[in-house]
């Protein structure tokens, strides 16, 4: 029995993205796993504030953002040889990264990383850490490669 069998990947249309999708992709042809692609919409919660909410023009533009993402990243899972389900959510990323988790029952996800300052961490936190407690799986954060972005 392999050990992953259900693999769910976060997908963000950045190059950290994209390094992970190709480490995940690696990752789910050896073990023959299913693979589930997500991309998420992140809502400021400054604008949700607002008493009108969120205006409808920026919902869709970040929308259509959202999908080019996730079609991209189907895309290049499909073209390295693999079958992949994408999904498309709102909200907070590790909210929504842990919930399709549980609800797949799947046994690795996999996050790129793309490191930030201090206080870029302090004030959004970080995806891959805050995982660390929300999920009941293994957890594959891709780092980048020595000279890039800052590394």
């Amino acid at each position: 029995m392999s050990l992953y069998r259900r693999i769910l990947m976060a997908y963000d249309g950045t190059e950290g993205g994209r390094r992970a999708l190709e480490q995940g992709a690696e990752v789910a042809r050896m073990h023959g796993a299913e693979v589930h692609l997500l991309a998420v919409l992140r809502l400021p919660a400054s604008l949700g504030f607002m008493q009108e909410g969120y205006p409808q023009n920026w919902i869709d533009e970040q929308m259509e953002q959202i999908q080019a993402s996730l079609d991209e990243g189907v895309t290049r899972l499909r073209e390295a040889g693999l079958e992949v389900t994408g999904h498309r959510r709102e909200g907070e990323p590790v909210i929504e990264i842990s919930h399709l988790a549980r609800e797949l029952d799947v046994d690795l996800v996999v996050v790129g990383h793309t490191p930030r300052g201090r206080l870029a961490r302090w004030w959004h936190g970080s995806v891959g850490t805050t995982l660390l407690d929300e999920l009941r799986c293994s957890i594959l954060v891709v780092m980048p490669r020595e000279g890039e972005e800052g590394a």
